[in-house]
């Protein structure tokens, strides 16, 4: 008899299949610096992330002891106060300050096509959530090149703040931005912090952003940095403090995009500020950069996939589903996912784009307590009830 074109199978298939991929957490901090090492080791490449997790691997920074450089006071810092990834990219020394300042903008090797300087940070291999290049981030200049990386790779840039009075440093903060080119992920912190050093046997001034940058790392990325305390022995220009008070240059730094070391009764030298230069929360940023940066990751997995209704009904289950891993831990106080109902058009779906809106809202830092005291008669009366 002819074969019978239409049999398959006389028994049974099992055809299994996977839901989803769970979208796991928003991962913790890593850092990336840029600045001079001269007397590194070796095992160190120019122009390269080099990772540093450990004060082992930081001594590399400095072969001989004498602290050179710009960087290895600043790791050893950083490792003091919390243990994160630390991609280092060192960069030679100049014959000239300025040379030395061109060396860490860095750009593309014209001969080698090798990432240099801060261009060289793209190639860490693990997601920057911090930058800095402390000792040379006190200038528009490099401030508008660290703001522009910190914005192509979704990461909080801390800045050295120049070596100015108060009002100087309000004045320097106006030249600041805009938010759109990078500067609301922007931190921007006014006086030196003093350490000390074994190789100058005394305290030493480090830059500006030097400690805000733990203190920024040793807190979760929507949380707010303010009032970490540092490791600062003194500072090199004194702020006034006041819980209290309106009036003080605190409260204007604060007012004006910047922070600052200042003494607290909790002891010793604390961060003072919650807002990046162009007042927007820098926990704000954090938070969405890392929303962004996981929904970038699980996207790859469903990228070329058909456009059906399960699928997309899929998809929107599962970012929601992450959201509310988010609600429950306490990162964010709500969110919800949906289909755009106007922008999924039939033209849209045509050419293969469709929108998932996810709503989320923000927990606000405790920036200002407002304690109200009332005198009140009521319980006078109740009082003298009981007494009478």
């Amino acid at each position: 008899m002819p074969e019978v074109t239409n049999f398959e199978h006389n028994g049974i298939s099992i055809n299994a299949s996977e839901s989803p991929d769970a979208m796991g957490g928003l991962g913790d901090n890593v850092i990336g610096l840029v600045g001079t090492a001269p007397n590194c080791s070796s095992s160190i490449p120019l122009n390269y992330p080099f990772r540093i997790s450990n004060f082992t691997q930081a001594q590399l920074l400095d072969t001989v002891g004498t602290e050179a450089g710009s960087l290895y006071q600043v790791v050893r810092q950083i490792l003091l106060v919390v243990k994160v990834p630390i991609y280092v990219v060192v960069v030679e020394e100049g014959e000239t300050q300025q040379d030395t300042f061109n060396n860490v903008i860095g750009g593309i090797d014209p001969a080698t096509g090798q990432k240099m300087g801060l261009m060289a940070l793209k190639a860490a291999q693990e997601d920057l959530t911090i930058i800095g290049a402390p000792g040379f981030s006190g200038t528009k200049a490099m401030a508008t090149e660290l703001a522009a990386l910190g914005k192509a790779i979704r990461a909080r840039v801390v800045l050295d703040g120049q070596d100015v009075t108060v009002s100087g440093q309000v004045e320097y903060s106006a030249e600041l931005g805009p938010a759109d080119v990078g500067y609301d992920r922007c931190l921007l912190v006014h006086q030196m912090a003093a350490v000390y050093s074994k190789a100058a046997k005394a305290n030493v001034f480090l830059p500006p952003s030097a400690l805000a940058i733990a203190a920024l790392a040793k807190v979760k990325q929507w949380e707010s940095p303010g009032n970490q305390g540092t490791n600062a022995q003194d500072v090199s220009r004194t702020v006034e403090y006041n819980i209290i008070d309106k009036s003080t240059e605190g409260d204007l730094l604060n007012r004006n995009g910047v922070c600052y070391y200042a003494r607290t009764s909790l002891g010793g030298f604390s961060l003072i500020g919650n807002r990046g230069v162009t007042g927007k929360f820098i926990s704000y940023v954090g938070l969405e950069d890392a929303i962004s940066r996981k929904l970038i990751k699980s996207a790859q997995t469903a990228m070329s996939k058909n456009l059906t209704k399960t699928f997309m009904d899929q998809e929107v289950k599962r970012v929601n589903d992450w959201m509310q891993t988010l609600v429950v831990d306490e990162t964010i106080p709500g969110g919800k996912v949906y289909l755009h109902p106007e922008l999924n058009s039939v033209e849209n779906y045509k050419n293969g784009t469709w929108y998932v809106v996810i709503d989320y809202g923000r927990y606000a830092p405790n920036e200002h307590m407002v304690y109200m005291l009332n005198a009140s008669d009521e319980i006078i009366e109740e009082f003298l009830e009981g007494v009478l």
